[in-house]
């Protein structure tokens, strides 16, 4: 098994199979190829008691891009701050993907996109130049979208209104 104490979500993808999942392309939705089942009352309770959270940490991501621009990436929180709300978007992709008894390939795929996003908000931080930040940044925007995406795929109209990707 991989070292992978430098994340939040230990057993991700990376941990499991010592592999990385592909970033998903926006819309797309053969990647994976199915979610697994959870009621549809589960996802409306989780999505609204982690909703709100979660879309100031995707809000606070997207706004990193203009601290670049203005040089000040140095500067910007760490990725263990909670203003990214790093665990919440984690626990939201578990209450959208997980069992009481399972967890499924799914969730580690989600948990590694997280995880990626925090390592890219670090990369940020620590970047040598702002080129460096923006691919970083870009980057991170990537495994947002793929773990949004996949979120999206498990809320329908019963559940609630999908995230806007970014």
């Amino acid at each position: 098994q991989m070292d992978n104490s430098n994340v939040v979500f230990v057993q991700d993808q990376y941990y499991v199979t010592a592999s990385s999942p592909p970033f998903i392309p926006q819309g797309d939705t053969s990647y994976p190829e199915k979610m697994p089942f959870v009621a549809s009352q589960p996802r409306r309770d989780v999505l609204e008691k982690y909703r709100q959270r979660v879309q100031r940490g995707i809000d606070l991501l997207a706004s990193l891009e203009g601290e670049i621009q203005k040089g000040d990436y140095k500067s910007i929180l760490a990725a263990e701050a909670p203003e990214y709300s790093i665990r919440p978007l984690g626990l939201l992709a578990a209450g959208f993907m997980a069992s009481d008894s399972t967890v499924p390939r799914q969730l580690y795929i989600a948990r590694w996109y997280i995880n990626e996003i925090y390592l890219d908000i670090n990369d940020i931080k620590s970047a040598p130049s702002k080129e460096a930040a923006l691919a970083s940044h870009a980057n991170a925007i990537k495994a947002l979208n793929s773990v949004l995406g996949m979120v999206n795929r498990s809320i329908t109209s019963k559940v609630g209104d999908p995230f806007v990707l970014l």
